[in-house]
């Protein structure tokens, strides 16, 4: 498994995972997807906010990542 795989994984343990209910950056999203790396460190996850239909993508917190990522580190060794 590559190691952006693994940081999905870790981050999916935090509940930003496919079919959670979370709220973030103020609003409440319904996931839609599981995490995905992008360039770097930027995780990602596709979400719908509370009463539409729209998806739309949100970026997963920068110290949630940075918590999976000491924990996937973690488990290399």
């Amino acid at each position: 498994m590559a190691q952006s795989e693994k940081l999905g994984d870790e981050v999916k343990r935090y509940g930003y995972a496919k079919q959670k209910k979370i709220k973030l950056y103020g609003k409440e999203l319904e996931l839609v997807s599981d995490p995905k790396n992008s360039k770097g460190d930027d995780v990602f996850v596709e979400a719908r906010e509370a009463g539409s239909d729209h998806i739309r993508q949100v970026q997963v917190p920068r110290n949630v990542v940075e918590m999976a990522k000491v924990v996937s580190r973690s488990k290399r060794r």
